[in-house]
């Protein structure tokens, strides 16, 4: 008897707790863009790029700051890839992050900024909304958005040599566009909640079965 009701207590606690969790797996997004080259000061002759971006769902804010995040990733299949007039595409996926700005300073801002492992080459996104409309908080945007949503937008890729900048002519969203926000993971406290209530709901079915 005494086992079965340990049984019993620890199957309704497993439940509880993976009700608490609920799912957490990543789930890749990613979004295709393309552009015009404004200037180059290594003259290259380009004219045109098109790229693409991918980042995790599920990628957790580096910055405690409420008005301003920090999502990051390291290797792939995160990154950004961009292509000039139709060459091949350049990789930088050492390090990429998501950057988001909630009505900082009276706008909001979202990004991305990828670099390669020495950090000599870095592909940023930067679109900004000034009506600082279209971000309620600081969490990480999925799937949806598009350049419509943005007042301004600038591409930029830096070498050790020379500096590239350009604006976007379309962003859309290509994959994982129906992902689903993160679920909090519960802080100790709120676990320890959901234990007492279980045990409680044990001892009270135990007592009506008497």
């Amino acid at each position: 008897m005494k086992f079965k009701t340990l049984s019993s207590l620890s199957s309704l606690f497993m439940l509880g707790w993976l009700a608490v969790l609920g799912p957490a797996n990543a789930s890749p997004i990613t979004y295709e863009f393309s552009g015009v080259v404004a200037s180059d000061t290594a003259e290259r002759g380009w004219q045109q790029f098109t790229g693409s971006f991918s980042f995790d769902s599920v990628a957790l804010d580096a910055i405690a700051d409420p008005s301003t995040a920090a999502y990051a990733h390291a290797g792939a299949p995160w990154g950004m890839s961009v292509s000039f007039d139709g060459g091949p595409a350049l990789l930088l996926d050492s390090s990429f992050n998501m950057l988001v700005s909630n009505d900082l300073q009276g706008a909001d801002q979202w990004g991305a900024l990828a670099q390669n492992g020495s950090g000599s080459e870095v592909f940023s996104l930067s679109l900004i909304d000034v009506s600082a409309s279209v971000f309620d908080s600081d969490a990480l945007p999925l799937g949806g958005l598009t350049l419509g949503n943005f007042s301004f937008n600038s591409f930029r890729y830096e070498s050790a040599d020379a500096e590239l900048q350009g604006q976007l002519g379309s962003l859309y969203c290509v994959a994982g566009c129906e992902a689903q926000p993160p679920v909090p993971v519960p802080e100790p406290g709120s676990l320890a909640l959901v234990a007492a209530g279980l045990v409680a709901m044990l001892l009270r079915r135990q007592g009506s079965g008497r």
